[in-house]
């Protein structure tokens, strides 16, 4: 086992250096991707494997054990470790997904369990064969939902166990736990309660011993980088297991194309620029180096090694460390990170402060506190000096007031808004508190297993009412949606808004939805995917949508893994008449 494993997954390189791919080091020369991995200090490479990938097209073959061999040798070859990640699917298996493989469609459950056992025996023995045994392999890639659907599919743990531990078995028999450890691969890895709520399931059905916990973390989906730290801390003192961030990955640009938007860019608390996207790295590394008693073994970026491609889009246009002429990013020194480097004491960011608005001539109250972020992922507040001028609180429009923070003396500002009055627009949304519960609105859900409640939220202070919200949840992977009619008595365009509060990661699918009904029931349809945080309501809208006079029909539409989701203050309100 390595001290500190700095690794990356690069199973697209086949694919890429077939189609001519070239990257270049910082001074213009051409490299090896590989070989520009290994000189900023990459230790360990983990490569996915597919079942059959020729049974999908779009896979171009690609994952295949040949592919697997060839590139392990590369790998050897540089003295670097190797992970492998079985998807026990012909193609890509993650939370929203977990296919099996066409050559095991028919079979029964005892048939699928045998088929694993020995899928995973031959491939290894065929690495061994081939003097490419992997040091670390895992057993599914991301399963908190499970693997092999629907057999496998949470919340089926007892049979999701069998599947599990028949690829444990099949890896156990080629090897010994000192030549090759056993990992167990969840997504959410800033969310303990979902990581703990799975392993206590498949502990209790049976789990087999396994050597490593494994997760995947991505700072815009799965919490922040305090979480992050508290969830392998849980982690660590509950289970006694190492633990590794085989995934993780920010943007060195903006997207509207996937990964990542605006809002994603907010959740993650890091811009998407190339020091941004450094930033978040040399964070999840001193994170995971911080643990206590070395427990933390290292990370992995996820498909660095990617070249944008015009008109593309996807991972590669903004998720990976090279531009588009295959120039290496400044991320790449993230690598070189050593646990004697570990910065403690060193603040990362000053979390910026809410927008608020307030009456003119008040006295509106400035946050006093700031919340510092320090590269061991815990979060310290921090006293807030104001400027002493306050000409603002009587000058309308928004305004931004500057201070500093108390001891790292950092620049901190707040914008404000200054108002006469608060405008107050009329919703269209009837019962948009859900007082009546959900007799104004059409409700429809995958399975008896998704679970729809209305629960009050004192947001307001006593005895005010309380305000209400949907509450939806499911263990398995779900859809959901909530609309709701209204009539739209004044052409013009309106604006359909929510607050979300909710957990996110892979295939999560969220999305406000607006349709022109009446006498056209084939009418046009307007939709905005929202991204949501688990931290605090979020305010998301879709404006500009164009109406005539007629019947709308407005709400909010989720398709995904297993999640939670709360939704409040729905509304649906005029912006400006035609």
């Amino acid at each position: 086992m390595l001290d500190f494993y700095k690794g990356m997954d690069v199973s697209f390189i086949p694919e890429l250096l077939e189609e001519g791919m070239k990257c270049y080091d910082f001074d213009g020369t051409t490299i090896e991707p590989l070989d520009l991995a290994k000189k900023y200090g990459v230790n360990a490479i983990r490569l996915r494997i597919w079942h059959t990938p020729s049974n999908v097209e779009e896979s171009k073959g690609y994952c295949s054990l040949e592919h697997t061999i060839k590139m392990a040798k590369e790998i050897y070859a540089r003295d670097l470790d190797f992970m492998l990640d079985f998807h026990y699917s012909d193609y890509w298996a993650d939370p929203g997904k977990q296919r099996k493989p066409k050559a095991w469609e028919e079979l029964s459950f005892e048939q699928l369990v045998d088929a694993v056992y020995e899928y995973t025996k031959d491939t290894l023995l065929t690495l061994k064969k081939e003097k490419v045994l992997p040091q670390i392999v895992q057993i599914g890639n991301e399963i908190r939902s499970g693997l092999l659907f629907p057999d496998g599919e949470a919340p089926k743990y007892k049979q999701m166990v069998q599947l599990i531990n028949a690829g444990i078995k099949g890896a156990r028999e080629v090897a010994t736990k000192e030549e090759m450890q056993i990992m167990i691969h969840l997504d959410q890895g800033g969310r303990y309660v979902y990581l703990k709520d799975w392993f206590d399931h498949t502990i209790e059905e049976g789990l087999e011993e396994f050597d490593l916990i494994g997760i995947s973390y991505y700072p815009f989906w799965h919490g922040t980088f305090m979480d992050l730290k508290y969830t392998m801390e849980q982690l660590i003192e509950r289970y006694k297991k190492p633990i590794m961030v085989v995934e993780c990955a920010h943007a060195w640009r903006k997207s509207i194309h996937g990964f990542i938007d605006e809002e994603q860019e907010k959740i993650a608390g890091f811009p998407a620029t190339p020091q941004g996207q450094r930033q978040v790295i040399d964070l999840v590394m001193n994170i995971v180096a911080s643990l206590p008693n070395n427990m933390g073994l290292g990370v992995y970026y996820w498909e660095p090694l990617c070249i944008p491609k015009e008109g593309e889009g996807g991972w590669s246009e903004n998720m990976g460390i090279l531009d588009e002429k295959g120039n290496v990013l400044e991320t790449i020194h993230s690598f070189e990170f050593t646990r004697d480097k570990l910065k403690v004491r060193t603040p990362a960011k000053v979390y910026d402060l809410k927008p608020q608005t307030f009456l003119v001539g008040t006295e509106g109250k400035l946050p006093q506190v700031a919340s510092v972020l320090y590269f061991d992922g815990t979060v310290k507040e921090h006293k807030i000096v104001w400027n002493e001028d306050t000409t603002w609180r009587t000058v309308l429009g928004e305004h931004t007031i500057c201070g500093k923070v108390e001891e790292i003396l950092v620049p901190i500002t707040q914008k404000v808004t200054i108002v006469k009055e608060f405008v107050q627009v009329e919703n269209l949304v009837e019962d948009e508190n859900w007082d009546c519960g959900f007799v104004h609105w059409q409700v429809e859900k995958s399975s008896e297993q998704v679970v729809v409640s209305i629960c009050p939220e004192e947001v307001d202070p006593f005895p005010a009412p309380p305000v209400n919200y949907v509450l939806v949840e499911s263990p398995s992977n779900f859809t959901f949606s909530l609309i709701q009619k209204v009539n739209v008595e004044q052409k013009g365009n309106y604006c359909l808004s929510v607050e979300y509060e909710g957990t996110d990661t892979t295939d999560v699918n969220v999305a406000l939805v607006a349709k022109q009904t009446g006498a056209n029931e084939d009418g046009q349809v307007w939709k905005k995917v929202i991204h949501p945080t688990e931290h605090g309501w979020s305010l998301h809208q879709m404006k500009d949508i164009p109406c005539e006079v007629g019947a709308m029909e407005i709400g909010i539409e989720i398709q995904s893994p297993p999640i939670y989701g709360k939704i409040r203050r729905l509304q649906f309100v005029l912006q400006d008449k035609k």
